[in-house]
């Protein structure tokens, strides 16, 4: 195998924390989610920077999942994190969540998520085709399949003339 020189995987997830960037900048801007769309962002908790309440530590030593919907304030973007009060127990708490500490990001009312670990697996591999990664957000568990590289699924590039869209 032939390693990887241009760095895939570290370009792979500076733009899925673009993409979160993006979505969080549309919400801070409006000052709220639309229709129905929320946010379920899962970060571990033992990364670096990570601020939440010892309570919250205590609670979830390993992993979190948070939900931005209806109840949030104080949503910041900066460019290495964000951060964002909500209220846990009906007492605002402010959270500050690096980007490097998120695990997945999904938007169910539109079926769209990104699975940083499953992100990592996006290399050549020999694994079954058939393999799910299993996220549990929030209380209800969903599957993203994940398409991998092997030789048996290996397709040429198709090349789309732009003039075709042109009008």
């Amino acid at each position: 195998m032939n390693s990887d020189l241009i760095g895939y995987n570290k370009l792979m997830s500076k733009a899925m924390i673009n993409v979160i960037i993006d979505v969080l900048s549309f919400i801070k801007d409006r000052n709220h989610i639309p229709g129905e769309h929320r946010l379920y962002i899962s970060f571990s908790t033992k990364k670096k920077n990570v601020i939440i309440p010892a309570k919250l530590k205590e609670k979830f030593p390993d992993k979190m999942t948070i939900v931005l919907q209806h109840q949030f304030q104080d949503l910041e973007i900066k460019e290495n994190y964000f951060s964002v009060t909500l209220h846990f127990d009906n007492i605002p708490e402010k959270i500050t969540i690096p980007y490097g500490a998120i695990t997945s990001f999904f938007d169910p009312a539109v079926n769209f998520g990104i699975d940083f670990l499953a992100q990592n697996d996006v290399t050549t591999s020999t694994k079954n085709k058939n393999d799910e990664n299993k996220t549990n957000i929030g209380n209800r568990e969903t599957s993203m399949q994940k398409k991998r590289i092997t030789p048996d699924n290996k397709r040429s590039a198709e090349i789309v003339s732009l003039s075709e869209f042109k009008k």
